[in-house]
Protein backbone atom coordinates (compact mmCIF):
# COMPACT_ATOMS: atom_id res chain seq x y z
CA UNK A 1 0.00 0.00 0.00
CA UNK A 2 0.68 3.41 -0.95
CA UNK A 3 0.48 7.31 0.43
CA UNK A 4 0.54 9.33 -2.58
CA UNK A 5 0.77 13.11 -1.97
CA UNK A 6 0.41 15.84 -4.40
CA UNK A 7 1.23 19.28 -4.12
CA UNK A 8 -1.24 20.83 -2.32
CA UNK A 9 -2.29 24.61 -1.29
CA UNK A 10 -2.49 25.82 2.07
CA UNK A 11 -4.11 23.34 4.48
CA UNK A 12 -7.02 25.14 6.06
CA UNK A 13 -9.50 24.73 8.88
CA UNK A 14 -9.72 22.71 12.33
CA UNK A 15 -9.71 19.39 13.25
CA UNK A 16 -9.68 17.69 16.20
CA UNK A 17 -6.70 15.98 17.84
CA UNK A 18 -6.93 11.75 18.46
CA UNK A 19 -6.50 10.89 21.57
CA UNK A 20 -3.36 10.29 23.11
CA UNK A 21 -1.36 6.89 22.32
CA UNK A 22 0.79 7.17 25.59
CA UNK A 23 -2.20 7.68 28.26
CA UNK A 24 -4.12 5.33 26.83
CA UNK A 25 -1.33 2.44 27.40
CA UNK A 26 -0.46 3.85 30.94
CA UNK A 27 -4.56 3.63 31.39
CA UNK A 28 -5.23 0.35 30.08
CA UNK A 29 -2.25 -1.15 31.75
CA UNK A 30 -3.02 0.84 35.17
CA UNK A 31 -6.87 -0.47 34.86
CA UNK A 32 -5.18 -4.07 34.73
CA UNK A 33 -3.42 -3.65 38.44
CA UNK A 34 -6.65 -2.51 40.16
CA UNK A 35 -9.18 -3.35 42.03
CA UNK A 36 -12.82 -2.33 41.01
CA UNK A 37 -13.89 -0.84 37.77
CA UNK A 38 -11.49 1.84 35.81
CA UNK A 39 -14.13 3.95 33.01
CA UNK A 40 -11.58 5.54 30.25
CA UNK A 41 -12.86 8.14 28.03
CA UNK A 42 -12.02 9.24 24.72
CA UNK A 43 -10.09 5.65 24.79
CA UNK A 44 -7.40 5.42 21.65
CA UNK A 45 -8.25 2.05 19.83
CA UNK A 46 -5.37 2.18 17.26
CA UNK A 47 -2.53 -0.78 16.06
CA UNK A 48 -0.15 -0.45 19.69
CA UNK A 49 -2.99 0.31 22.27
CA UNK A 50 -5.23 -2.73 20.83
CA UNK A 51 -1.96 -4.84 21.53
CA UNK A 52 -1.95 -3.62 25.10
CA UNK A 53 -5.70 -4.30 25.35
CA UNK A 54 -4.73 -7.72 24.21
CA UNK A 55 -2.02 -8.49 27.06
CA UNK A 56 -4.10 -6.97 29.73
CA UNK A 57 -6.91 -9.81 28.50
CA UNK A 58 -4.67 -12.34 28.94
CA UNK A 59 -3.44 -11.19 32.49
CA UNK A 60 -7.04 -10.91 33.58
CA UNK A 61 -8.66 -7.52 32.43
CA UNK A 62 -12.42 -7.91 30.41
CA UNK A 63 -13.37 -4.78 28.96
CA UNK A 64 -16.62 -3.43 27.38
CA UNK A 65 -16.77 -0.79 25.04
CA UNK A 66 -19.04 1.64 24.72
CA UNK A 67 -18.95 5.60 24.71
CA UNK A 68 -16.63 4.75 27.56
CA UNK A 69 -13.90 1.54 27.88
CA UNK A 70 -14.68 -0.52 31.11
CA UNK A 71 -12.38 -2.24 32.40
CA UNK A 72 -12.66 -4.91 35.40
CA UNK A 73 -9.50 -7.48 36.45
CA UNK A 74 -8.85 -9.75 38.55
CA UNK A 75 -5.12 -9.93 37.92
CA UNK A 76 -3.30 -13.90 36.90
CA UNK A 77 -0.28 -14.66 35.11
CA UNK A 78 -0.70 -14.71 30.72
CA UNK A 79 -2.63 -17.42 29.86
CA UNK A 80 -1.35 -17.30 26.63
CA UNK A 81 1.74 -15.92 24.75
CA UNK A 82 1.83 -11.97 24.67
CA UNK A 83 2.08 -10.63 21.52
CA UNK A 84 2.79 -6.78 21.65
CA UNK A 85 2.66 -6.88 17.54
CA UNK A 86 4.72 -3.41 16.82
CA UNK A 87 4.02 -2.50 20.17
CA UNK A 88 7.34 -1.37 22.20
CA UNK A 89 5.48 0.01 25.03
CA UNK A 90 3.21 -3.07 25.35
CA UNK A 91 6.39 -5.71 25.97
CA UNK A 92 8.21 -3.23 27.91
CA UNK A 93 5.33 -1.80 30.43
CA UNK A 94 4.30 -5.57 30.98
CA UNK A 95 7.09 -7.46 31.01
CA UNK A 96 7.87 -6.45 34.76
CA UNK A 97 4.05 -7.15 35.55
CA UNK A 98 3.94 -10.30 34.73
CA UNK A 99 7.51 -10.23 37.14
CA UNK A 100 4.98 -9.58 39.98
CA UNK A 101 3.00 -13.15 39.70
CA UNK A 102 3.47 -16.79 39.98
CA UNK A 103 4.37 -18.57 36.76
CA UNK A 104 6.01 -17.19 33.45
CA UNK A 105 4.63 -14.89 30.46
CA UNK A 106 6.14 -15.41 26.90
CA UNK A 107 6.26 -11.87 25.27
CA UNK A 108 7.13 -11.72 21.72
CA UNK A 109 6.26 -9.29 18.88
CA UNK A 110 6.64 -8.71 15.13
CA UNK A 111 10.02 -8.60 13.80
CA UNK A 112 10.45 -5.01 13.87
CA UNK A 113 9.66 -5.12 17.35
CA UNK A 114 12.06 -7.92 18.04
CA UNK A 115 15.19 -6.00 17.26
CA UNK A 116 14.39 -3.15 19.85
CA UNK A 117 16.47 -3.81 23.18
CA UNK A 118 15.05 -5.49 26.01
CA UNK A 119 17.91 -6.30 27.79
CA UNK A 120 17.81 -3.71 30.55
CA UNK A 121 14.17 -4.71 32.00
CA UNK A 122 15.69 -8.37 31.69
CA UNK A 123 18.54 -7.70 33.81
CA UNK A 124 16.60 -5.23 36.24
CA UNK A 125 13.70 -7.94 36.96
CA UNK A 126 16.51 -10.06 37.74
CA UNK A 127 17.84 -8.03 40.37
CA UNK A 128 14.88 -7.86 42.21
CA UNK A 129 14.46 -11.19 42.22
CA UNK A 130 12.23 -12.10 39.36
CA UNK A 131 13.11 -14.73 36.47
CA UNK A 132 13.83 -13.29 32.98
CA UNK A 133 15.53 -14.44 30.00
CA UNK A 134 15.67 -13.40 26.21
CA UNK A 135 14.70 -16.90 24.47
CA UNK A 136 17.85 -16.80 21.75
CA UNK A 137 20.10 -15.28 25.00
CA UNK A 138 20.57 -11.91 22.98
CA UNK A 139 18.78 -9.51 25.15
CA UNK A 140 15.33 -9.63 22.47
CA UNK A 141 12.05 -11.03 22.24
CA UNK A 142 10.77 -13.20 22.47
CA UNK A 143 11.53 -13.22 26.19
CA UNK A 144 10.12 -14.67 29.17
CA UNK A 145 9.05 -12.65 32.66
CA UNK A 146 7.95 -14.38 35.88
CA UNK A 147 7.55 -14.03 39.64
CA UNK A 148 8.03 -13.14 41.74
CA UNK A 149 9.91 -9.74 42.66
CA UNK A 150 10.89 -9.42 46.24
CA UNK A 151 14.10 -7.60 46.31
CA UNK A 152 15.02 -3.95 47.24
CA UNK A 153 17.20 -2.62 44.60
CA UNK A 154 18.05 -2.60 40.76
CA UNK A 155 20.04 -0.37 38.41
CA UNK A 156 18.65 0.20 35.47
CA UNK A 157 20.24 1.80 32.05
CA UNK A 158 18.19 5.29 31.12
CA UNK A 159 19.58 5.91 27.80
CA UNK A 160 18.36 4.01 26.03
CA UNK A 161 13.97 4.55 26.69
CA UNK A 162 12.48 5.62 29.38
CA UNK A 163 9.77 2.77 28.90
CA UNK A 164 11.79 0.19 31.22
CA UNK A 165 11.65 3.18 34.14
CA UNK A 166 8.13 3.47 33.57
CA UNK A 167 7.23 -0.36 33.57
CA UNK A 168 9.05 -0.86 36.80
CA UNK A 169 7.96 2.49 38.54
CA UNK A 170 4.15 0.75 37.84
CA UNK A 171 4.84 -2.46 38.72
CA UNK A 172 6.94 -2.71 41.86
CA UNK A 173 4.56 -0.32 44.46
CA UNK A 174 3.10 -3.90 44.41
CA UNK A 175 6.09 -5.71 45.64
CA UNK A 176 5.46 -6.05 49.63
CA UNK A 177 8.63 -3.88 49.71
CA UNK A 178 10.08 -1.17 49.25
CA UNK A 179 12.13 -0.83 45.71
CA UNK A 180 14.65 1.92 44.67
CA UNK A 181 15.96 2.09 40.92
CA UNK A 182 19.11 3.26 40.14
CA UNK A 183 18.75 5.01 36.90
CA UNK A 184 22.19 5.28 34.97
CA UNK A 185 23.40 7.00 31.90
CA UNK A 186 21.42 9.95 30.38
CA UNK A 187 18.08 9.57 31.13
CA UNK A 188 16.15 9.80 27.93
CA UNK A 189 12.19 11.43 27.59
CA UNK A 190 12.10 12.37 31.50
CA UNK A 191 8.49 14.37 30.48
CA UNK A 192 7.34 10.28 29.25
CA UNK A 193 8.48 8.81 32.97
CA UNK A 194 7.22 12.02 35.32
CA UNK A 195 3.95 11.19 33.19
CA UNK A 196 3.93 7.78 34.31
CA UNK A 197 4.62 8.97 37.87
CA UNK A 198 1.76 11.11 37.94
CA UNK A 199 -0.61 8.46 36.51
CA UNK A 200 0.79 6.09 39.32
CA UNK A 201 -0.33 8.67 41.81
CA UNK A 202 -3.52 9.35 40.45
CA UNK A 203 -4.34 5.87 40.41
CA UNK A 204 -3.60 5.09 44.44
CA UNK A 205 0.25 3.90 44.84
CA UNK A 206 3.91 5.98 44.91
CA UNK A 207 6.55 5.81 43.20
CA UNK A 208 8.66 9.07 42.77
CA UNK A 209 12.13 10.40 40.95
CA UNK A 210 14.67 11.93 43.29
CA UNK A 211 17.50 12.68 41.84
CA UNK A 212 19.01 9.50 39.99
CA UNK A 213 16.67 7.51 41.69
CA UNK A 214 13.02 6.27 41.66
CA UNK A 215 11.40 5.64 45.08
CA UNK A 216 8.60 3.14 45.07
CA UNK A 217 6.46 2.31 47.92
CA UNK A 218 5.55 -1.30 48.69
CA UNK A 219 2.37 -3.08 49.65
CA UNK A 220 0.32 -0.25 47.74
CA UNK A 221 -2.87 -1.20 45.69
CA UNK A 222 -4.66 0.69 42.46
CA UNK A 223 -7.58 1.24 42.38
CA UNK A 224 -10.17 1.92 39.52
CA UNK A 225 -11.18 5.57 38.35
CA UNK A 226 -12.70 7.39 35.39
CA UNK A 227 -10.08 9.13 33.12
CA UNK A 228 -10.66 10.87 29.91
CA UNK A 229 -7.66 10.57 27.64
CA UNK A 230 -6.72 14.26 26.53
CA UNK A 231 -5.77 14.58 22.84
CA UNK A 232 -2.32 13.52 21.72
CA UNK A 233 -0.05 16.13 20.92
CA UNK A 234 2.56 13.69 19.30
CA UNK A 235 -0.65 13.35 16.75
CA UNK A 236 -1.32 16.76 16.60
CA UNK A 237 2.20 17.77 15.80
CA UNK A 238 1.81 16.72 12.06
CA UNK A 239 -1.61 18.79 11.60
CA UNK A 240 0.36 22.01 13.39
CA UNK A 241 3.04 21.36 10.98
CA UNK A 242 1.39 20.75 8.18
CA UNK A 243 -0.17 24.15 8.56
CA UNK A 244 3.38 25.61 9.00
CA UNK A 245 4.85 24.47 5.91
CA UNK A 246 1.86 24.98 3.71
CA UNK A 247 1.27 28.15 4.22
CA UNK A 248 -1.53 27.78 5.67
CA UNK A 249 -3.75 28.18 9.15
CA UNK A 250 -4.71 25.07 11.09
CA UNK A 251 -6.51 24.79 14.37
CA UNK A 252 -6.07 21.51 16.51
CA UNK A 253 -8.52 20.78 19.36
CA UNK A 254 -9.11 18.47 22.31
CA UNK A 255 -5.32 19.52 23.48
CA UNK A 256 -5.51 19.29 27.70
CA UNK A 257 -2.69 19.50 29.07
CA UNK A 258 -3.42 18.43 33.08
CA UNK A 259 -1.47 15.50 32.43
CA UNK A 260 2.13 15.76 31.26
CA UNK A 261 2.95 14.60 27.31
CA UNK A 262 6.49 15.95 26.21
CA UNK A 263 5.31 16.68 22.78
CA UNK A 264 3.42 19.54 23.86
CA UNK A 265 7.01 21.35 23.22
CA UNK A 266 5.87 21.37 19.14
CA UNK A 267 3.63 24.27 19.90
CA UNK A 268 7.29 26.06 21.23
CA UNK A 269 9.64 24.88 18.14
CA UNK A 270 6.52 25.58 15.48
CA UNK A 271 7.42 28.74 16.83
CA UNK A 272 10.70 28.76 16.93
CA UNK A 273 10.82 28.39 12.79
CA UNK A 274 8.78 31.73 12.75
CA UNK A 275 5.27 30.49 11.93
CA UNK A 276 2.42 32.61 14.13
CA UNK A 277 0.98 29.79 17.04
CA UNK A 278 -1.96 30.92 19.41
CA UNK A 279 -2.37 28.53 22.37
CA UNK A 280 -5.91 28.74 24.15
CA UNK A 281 -7.88 26.41 26.78
CA UNK A 282 -7.46 22.77 24.70
CA UNK A 283 -6.72 24.45 21.47
CA UNK A 284 -3.84 25.17 19.59
CA UNK A 285 -3.56 27.37 16.03
CA UNK A 286 -0.83 27.62 13.84
CA UNK A 287 -0.74 30.29 10.82
CA UNK A 288 1.66 29.98 8.91
CA UNK A 289 4.51 32.96 7.86
CA UNK A 290 8.15 32.80 5.85
CA UNK A 291 9.95 29.70 7.83
CA UNK A 292 13.32 30.45 8.97
CA UNK A 293 16.02 27.82 10.62
CA UNK A 294 16.27 26.93 14.14
CA UNK A 295 18.45 25.14 16.38
CA UNK A 296 16.19 22.26 18.29
CA UNK A 297 17.38 19.66 20.66
CA UNK A 298 14.77 16.56 20.78
CA UNK A 299 15.70 15.06 23.61
CA UNK A 300 12.95 14.77 25.45
CA UNK A 301 10.44 14.86 23.03
CA UNK A 302 12.06 11.95 20.23
CA UNK A 303 8.76 11.26 18.51
CA UNK A 304 9.13 14.72 17.22
CA UNK A 305 12.32 14.56 15.45
CA UNK A 306 10.52 13.54 12.19
CA UNK A 307 8.85 16.20 11.51
CA UNK A 308 11.03 18.56 13.09
CA UNK A 309 13.26 17.53 9.98
CA UNK A 310 10.52 18.91 7.61
CA UNK A 311 10.24 21.75 9.36
CA UNK A 312 13.89 22.25 9.04
CA UNK A 313 13.34 21.18 5.20
CA UNK A 314 11.02 24.24 4.81
CA UNK A 315 13.04 26.73 6.54
CA UNK A 316 15.31 29.04 4.85
CA UNK A 317 18.89 28.56 6.08
CA UNK A 318 20.73 25.80 7.76
CA UNK A 319 18.56 24.11 11.16
CA UNK A 320 20.25 22.05 13.41
CA UNK A 321 18.06 19.24 15.33
CA UNK A 322 19.86 17.87 18.31
CA UNK A 323 18.83 14.94 20.23
CA UNK A 324 18.90 11.83 18.52
CA UNK A 325 20.49 9.29 20.61
CA UNK A 326 17.94 7.01 21.61
CA UNK A 327 15.79 7.49 17.97
CA UNK A 328 18.03 4.27 16.64
CA UNK A 329 16.32 2.34 19.18
CA UNK A 330 12.80 2.97 17.97
CA UNK A 331 9.88 1.12 15.68
CA UNK A 332 13.53 1.99 13.16
CA UNK A 333 16.73 3.74 13.02
CA UNK A 334 15.04 6.81 13.14
CA UNK A 335 17.88 8.74 12.57
CA UNK A 336 18.72 6.20 9.63
CA UNK A 337 14.98 6.27 7.95
CA UNK A 338 14.70 10.50 9.01
CA UNK A 339 18.10 10.72 6.47
CA UNK A 340 16.58 8.07 4.04
CA UNK A 341 13.14 10.42 4.31
CA UNK A 342 15.36 13.52 3.59
CA UNK A 343 17.03 12.28 0.75
CA UNK A 344 14.22 10.47 -1.25
CA UNK A 345 12.87 14.44 -1.17
CA UNK A 346 15.79 16.18 -2.57
CA UNK A 347 16.75 17.96 0.66
CA UNK A 348 20.11 18.36 1.79
CA UNK A 349 21.14 17.65 5.12
CA UNK A 350 24.39 16.38 7.14
CA UNK A 351 24.70 14.07 10.01
CA UNK A 352 27.62 14.43 12.84
CA UNK A 353 27.54 12.79 16.46
CA UNK A 354 23.56 13.30 17.81
CA UNK A 355 22.65 16.05 15.39
CA UNK A 356 21.33 16.43 12.07
CA UNK A 357 21.89 19.70 10.05
CA UNK A 358 19.25 20.45 7.34
CA UNK A 359 19.61 22.83 4.68
CA UNK A 360 15.85 23.79 4.22
CA UNK A 361 14.34 26.04 1.74
CA UNK A 362 12.38 24.05 -0.82
CA UNK A 363 11.26 20.16 -0.90
CA UNK A 364 11.62 19.03 -4.36
CA UNK A 365 9.45 15.79 -3.68
CA UNK A 366 9.77 12.12 -4.09
CA UNK A 367 9.63 9.06 -3.29
CA UNK A 368 10.44 7.71 0.75
CA UNK A 369 10.51 4.13 2.01
CA UNK A 370 8.88 4.44 5.62
CA UNK A 371 9.68 0.97 6.57
CA UNK A 372 6.57 0.63 8.26
CA UNK A 373 7.37 3.55 10.99
CA UNK A 374 3.94 5.69 11.30
CA UNK A 375 6.42 8.70 12.74
CA UNK A 376 7.60 8.75 9.57
CA UNK A 377 5.19 7.82 6.92
CA UNK A 378 3.12 11.03 8.52
CA UNK A 379 6.07 13.41 8.41
CA UNK A 380 6.79 12.23 4.76
CA UNK A 381 3.23 13.09 4.17
CA UNK A 382 3.38 16.49 5.84
CA UNK A 383 6.39 17.18 3.63
CA UNK A 384 4.62 15.59 0.38
CA UNK A 385 1.99 18.68 0.94
CA UNK A 386 3.95 21.01 0.75
CA UNK A 387 6.81 20.01 -2.10
CA UNK A 388 6.91 20.91 -5.72
CA UNK A 389 6.83 17.75 -6.97
CA UNK A 390 4.38 15.70 -4.23
CA UNK A 391 5.35 12.63 -2.70
CA UNK A 392 5.21 8.79 -2.56
CA UNK A 393 5.04 7.01 0.51
CA UNK A 394 5.91 3.18 0.71
CA UNK A 395 3.96 1.38 3.33
CA UNK A 396 2.36 4.76 4.58
CA UNK A 397 -1.14 3.02 5.71
CA UNK A 398 1.13 2.84 9.21
CA UNK A 399 0.10 5.63 10.13
CA UNK A 400 -3.17 3.52 11.72
CA UNK A 401 -0.65 2.92 14.55
CA UNK A 402 -0.92 5.87 16.53
CA UNK A 403 -3.17 7.94 14.39
CA UNK A 404 -6.21 6.20 12.06
CA UNK A 405 -7.85 9.18 11.07
CA UNK A 406 -4.57 10.92 9.96
CA UNK A 407 -5.71 10.30 6.16
CA UNK A 408 -9.28 12.02 6.78
CA UNK A 409 -8.03 14.86 8.60
CA UNK A 410 -5.41 15.83 6.05
CA UNK A 411 -8.50 15.56 3.62
CA UNK A 412 -10.72 17.50 5.52
CA UNK A 413 -8.05 20.50 5.58
CA UNK A 414 -7.76 20.54 1.76
CA UNK A 415 -5.18 17.91 1.52
CA UNK A 416 -4.29 16.06 -1.58
CA UNK A 417 -3.60 12.84 -0.46
CA UNK A 418 -4.51 9.20 -1.50
CA UNK A 419 -3.93 5.92 -0.41
CA UNK A 420 -3.75 2.86 -3.05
Amino acid sequence: MVILSSPSGPLEGSVKAPPSKSITHRAIVLALLSTGKTTIGNALLSGDTLSTLEAAGLMGATFSRGKRLTVRSSLHQATDVINANNSGTTARLVSSIAALLPGHAVITGDSSLRRRPMEPIIRAVRQLGGKAFSTTGTGFLPAVFGGRMNRERAALPADISSQFASSLAISCPMKDNDTTIRLTGKLQSLAYLKLTLQMVSMFGCRSELDGNDIHCSGGGSYSGRQITIPGDYSSASFMLAAAAVTGGMVEVSGLDEALIQADSRMVDIISSFGASVRRRTGTVSVQSAELSSADVDCTESPDLFPVVCVLAARAKGRSVIRGSLNLRFKETDRVKTTCGMLRGLGVKFSVSGEQITVSGGTIRGGMVESHGDHRIAMAACVAGLASEKGCTVLEGESYAVSYPSFMDDIRSLGGKVRLT
